[in-house]
């Protein structure tokens, strides 16, 4: 039989036996879980793998099994149960080491190559500890005390903000830098699982309110060349004139921002610059004339702005009301790329 299948056969051989002790084997759901025990048993007797052993409907019957055994109530208080098999362990025996290692056996036995050549020193210490553990307690208390399974943990997650990092370049994101690098930093620094684990749910939940304040701001404050960008790709139609007009006022009066000050702003102008730009198709440069992100911005302005506001009421800038608001405070929006890079994240309030 599998080394790694036999190990967990003999978990569940234990749970059974240690139920028997206080239900008596005369409780029906104990009676069949052991049936369906010894008939898993003796299929990896005859040779069955763990592969096919996990998908048999006994192992899921198994299982549910075992977890509702907690629940049931024991024999009858008067009534001694009856003596369990002989050698099962009592009630109050633990069981070896064998039996809380068995998942990390079967977790390292269906790994890819690739995988396991990258976990091999991980799991490789955790089979040491298992060698030298007296039982399932000492095992999982010298897991704790040796920190691999905070390495094991922390790794694949330094290793997935790493190749983020690679894959978000293009993407110019502030946000993303930010989170990326702080969770390498962070991860670099806890002690514990349950720090590790506490950190990163805390940055991601920050993050998820960052990463769409960012790109909401992108849509407020590049209204304006946005509705130019709709006339020059589908025309001056009555809806995209009609939509232009109206955020040259709008953005005049909720922001006290005109076209110029747009190009003014470090965010806005990272990603006119480093996203959008990059992607005006080489047959529209070519068609207008267009060899920068300057002359882009330009043209827009040029042909496809000024000729449709040049009739409307005069629209005045208005630094003050150029602000935004992130994480409860105010701010100039000139300062929102500096924000978004080192964000002025909350203090978790507790108690």
């Amino acid at each position: 039989m599998d080394s790694t299948l036999k190990q967990m056969l003999d978990g569940f051989r234990f749970s059974v036996d240690n139920y028997t002790a206080t239900l008596g084997p005369s409780n029906t759901k104990l009676a069949r879980a052991r049936e369906l025990l010894e008939a898993l048993a003796s299929r990896a007797e005859d040779g069955a793998d763990i592969a096919s052993i996990s998908v048999d409907p006994a192992f899921a019957e198994l299982g549910a099994l075992i977890g509702e055994l907690a629940s049931e109530q024991p024999a009858t208080a008067g009534k001694a149960p009856a003596a369990p098999p002989a050698g099962a362990p009592s009630a109050a025996s633990v069981p070896p080491a064998s039996v809380p290692a068995a998942g990390y056996h079967m977790a390292y036995d269906t790994m890819s190559g690739a995988a396991r050549e990258s976990n091999a020193p991980y799991y490789e210490r955790i089979f040491e500890i298992e060698s030298a553990a007296e039982n399932a307690i000492h095992f999982n208390t010298l897991l704790v005390e040796d920190g691999v399974l905070l390495e094991i943990s922390r790794q694949p997650l330094m290793e997935a903000a790493r190749e983020t990092l690679e894959k978000a370049a293009e993407a110019h994101s502030p946000t993303v830098d930010y989170q990326q690098n702080l969770a390498l930093e962070v991860y670099g620094k806890v002690e514990t699982v349950p720090e590790l684990e506490y950190e990163g749910t805390r940055m991601a939940e920050l993050s998820n309110v960052e990463h769409p304040w960012d790109a909401m701001y992108i849509e407020v404050i590049g209204l304006l060349p946005a509705c130019a960008q709709a006339i020059e790709a589908f025309g001056p139609t009555e809806e995209n004139v009609a939509k232009l007009r109206n955020s040259h006022r709008f953005m005049a009066d909720f922001m006290g921002v005109t076209w110029d000050r747009v190009f003014e702003d470090p965010r806005y102008l990272l990603f006119w610059n480093r996203v959008f730009w990059p992607k005006v198709p080489a047959e529209k440069r070519a068609r207008y004339g267009v060899s920068s992100a300057e002359g882009w911005r330009d043209l827009l302005k040029e042909k496809f702005y000024d000729p449709f506001v040049r009739d409307q009421p005069p629209v005045r800038e208005d630094p003050s009301r150029a602000v935004v608001r992130f994480w409860r405070k105010e701010y100039p929006s000139r300062r929102t790329l500096e924000l978004l890079e080192t964000p002025p994240r909350p203090e978790v309030e507790t108690g």
